[in-house]
């Protein structure tokens, strides 16, 4: 989590951009300009296999930081969608502010903390997939983000996590089970 002053000097520097349910944060295939934290709404990122199947790759609330990350550092197109679950606000960072602030060291010390932040996070995602299994995934995940299963449905949840809906629905009865014991 950034830190309350990092988090106030970003949104005093940065401007808001409005999107609607459904709208687009960035398409794949297109240069991702921004990066961004979550001012209010819900938004998730996805890949679409060969199949047209969506692969959900992070879920953002409140407070998170948004960008197709190597697309706004290297101008090459996103590899992913970010899409708004609900309506959004997203204080954000145009490149050419961020290129611009970069180059003192107070900004270049707060942008190290986000992509400090971008890379645990990616680091946590990747460790829990390869050593968690399911249940500990969601355990997890639900520990460290409180509120997410009431920003997102189950499908979109269960995608994240790389399991089927129906495993995601076993796991929670087992756990009302065991708790009612």
């Amino acid at each position: 989590m950034l830190s309350a002053e990092t988090l106030e000097k970003i949104i005093n520097i940065s401007h808001t951009i409005a999107l609607k349910r459904n709208d687009y944060f960035v398409k794949e295939n297109e240069i991702c300009n921004y990066v961004g934290i979550v001012k209010k709404g819900t938004l998730y990122s996805y890949f679409e296999d060969s199949e047209a199947n969506m692969l959900v790759n992070e879920l953002y609330n409140e407070q998170s930081i948004i960008t197709s990350y190597r697309s706004f550092l290297t101008g090459i197109p996103s590899p992913a969608f970010i899409k708004a679950y609900s309506d959004t606000e997203i204080y954000a960072i145009e490149k050419k502010t961020y290129n611009e602030l970069i180059q003192h060291q107070e900004w270049s010390l707060i942008f190290k903390e986000v992509a400090d932040e971008l890379f645990i996070n990616k680091c946590f995602k990747e460790t829990s997939l390869i050593k968690l299994k399911a249940r500990e995934r969601y355990l997890a995940l639900i520990h460290e983000r409180t509120r997410l299963e009431q920003y997102f449905p189950q499908h979109l949840i269960a995608s994240y996590l790389k399991i089927r809906p129906e495993t995601l629905s076993r796991i929670k009865s087992l756990d009302i089970h065991q708790d009612n014991k």
